[in-house]
């Protein structure tokens, strides 16, 4: 059994590390100071083993900065336990401010570095069991060694980000821990889980774990496939299956699925006895990337648009368990990297880096590998936790710029009965876009080339679509996000996007047709 406690700097990793490394005759390992200086000691890491006859540790590293890699994070969490030495913040700029740490790596006043840090790495040393470090060394040990002596818990969670409504966790083999972390913290007397016939493989593990786990009696409740959990029938059918069931406002709601079904079960989340505890799944990529982050619920209406009909609930908790995605059709998959290339545009290039840098698989085929999509989903899930964060209620103009590429996608999916994948939508959405921003002169050229190479790349929104663009046209013309009667288009620009509503309808017309027209084989 191996121990890695993290912290900020001062916090007292390196000196209560190497203190409960000789109170217990292990090897201690110094990980700590800037980032970038520890690899070479990280990459000797052995991975503890499953079951040590030897003492309580055989190990104990201390870590700090280095654990903003989510790569490392993975490769340093997996199969140990991770200490978190939590400690208020003008205790760390006392303790700084009287040492000697000639490692921190940072110009400027130690008051303004420390409340940053915490801030931004929060999350990352959240992921471990929290341990109050501003006493004593030998009282942070008495804290830790109870919780060396407990099993580890399954999975490796790389981070657990907290926000007004709920968490956020993130990591691989977690589903299990996390929702037994959560209903734990919901004083729940009984659980729905909603999910779909497709997904009901993942729904009763989850059903098996707040049983047995969390000690809840459980209930699971079907909606149908795709679309069609997003009618207004169907969300009647499933009101009077929760009234069937007697639930009631404090029995959280579980939804496990895909984007769809994680918009209806929000939706129905949010107006069932004014508001249930809501728990999302999601069993897709696109659901991890995207869809489960920011409380968004929504119903279409046929023949008017997709989630005409909406609510905002944020959910008490939602879990990124990437493990649940690694038997989804590489289609599937693949379509889900346009909102990856969406989030790359407003505002995270590495998100383009990581998608360009992607090896390719012995079937020609893009995907990222486990420890690229623990990364990606990462950064999407945290830009999106921080644009929704800033307008919350979706009012003020800064969670729009989520729209890129969907004035046109949601337009196509409606008028093609949604019988097109949504990432392969907000591909062609995405093209249109650029089109628009390099010929009003707001996005610039290489910027645009730069994700159009990469939608090549991933064969995204290449093909010719038979559809109707005067179809398509109308739809866009009643998009929801509308102003005054116009349709508003997200651009992209060199510092991140700009809101127009003022773009030519020939303009509009033409990269529409452009985009459905498809791209020549080269």
């Amino acid at each position: 059994m191996e121990a890695v406690l993290v912290g900020a700097p001062g916090s007292g990793c390196r000196t209560v590390g190497r203190a409960l490394a000789e109170r217990h005759d292990v090897q201690f390992v110094d990980l700590t100071g800037p980032p970038g200086e520890r690899f070479d000691e990280l990459g000797g890491l052995r991975r503890a083993e499953e079951a040590d006859p030897g003492p309580l540790l055989s190990r104990v590293i201390a870590a700090d900065r280095i654990v903003a890699d989510p790569a490392v994070r993975a490769r340093l969490y997996r199969g140990r336990h991770v200490v978190w030495l939590d400690v208020p913040t003008e205790r760390l700029i006392e303790r700084l401010r009287s040492g000697r740490r000639q490692d921190l790596g940072f110009d400027g006043d130690i008051a303004r570095f420390i409340p940053d840090h915490v801030s931004t790495y929060t999350p990352y040393y959240f992921a471990g069991s929290r341990v109050d470090a501003s006493g004593s060394i030998s009282a942070t040990i008495a804290e830790i060694e109870p919780l060396l002596a407990e099993p580890a818990n399954d999975g490796t969670l790389v981070l657990r980000a907290q926000t007004h409504g709920g968490f956020i966790e993130l990591g691989t083999g977690i589903l299990g821990s996390s929702l037994r972390h959560v209903l734990g913290g919901l004083a729940a007397r009984r659980c729905v889980v909603v999910t779909t016939a497709e997904r009901r493989k993942w729904a009763e593990i989850a059903t098996d774990t707040v049983r047995t786990g969390a000690g809840l009696p459980v209930d699971i409740v079907e909606l149908p496939e795709g679309e069609r959990s997003k009618l207004i029938e169907q969300q009647e059918e499933l009101f009077r299956k929760l009234a069937d069931l007697r639930v009631e406002r404090r029995d959280p709601m579980v939804a496990v699925g895909d984007d769809l079904l994680l918009e209806a079960a929000t939706f129905a989340a949010a107006v069932y006895l004014r508001g249930l505890p809501l728990v999302t799944v999601p069993v897709t990529t696109l659901g991890l990337i995207d869809t489960s982050i920011g409380g968004k619920g929504g119903v279409d209406l046929p023949g008017v648009g997709r989630n005409m009909l909406g609510a905002i609930h944020q959910p008490k908790a939602t879990i990124l368990d990437i493990d649940l995605v690694r038997e989804e059709p590489d289609g599937d998959r693949r379509a889900a990297m346009a909102e990856v290339i969406k989030y790359g545009l407003i505002g995270d290039s590495v998100l383009l880096s990581l998608l360009e840098s992607a090896t390719w698989s012995e079937a020609g085929k893009l995907w990222p590998g486990p420890t690229e999509l623990l990364e990606i989903v990462e950064r999407c899930a945290l830009a999106k936790r921080r644009l929704v964060l800033s307008d919350e209620r979706d009012t003020d103009g800064v969670r729009m710029a989520l729209n890129l590429g969907h004035t046109l996608s949601n337009a196509l999916e409606a008028a093609t009965g949604y019988r097109i994948r949504h990432g392969e939508a907000v591909a062609y959405g995405l093209r249109a876009a650029l089109d628009i921003g390099v010929d009003l002169g707001v996005t610039p050229t290489a910027i645009a080339d730069r994700a159009t190479r990469l939608l090549r790349r991933l064969d995204l929104g290449q093909a010719g679509l038979d559809v109707s663009i005067s179809d398509v046209l109308a739809y866009i013309d009643s998009d929801k996000k509308r102003r005054h009667g116009r349709p508003r288009w997200v651009l992209v620009t060199s510092a991140g996007v700009t809101i127009r509503d003022d773009v030519p309808e020939a303009t509009v017309r033409s990269a529409v047709t452009q985009a459905l027209a498809g791209v020549a084989a080269a």
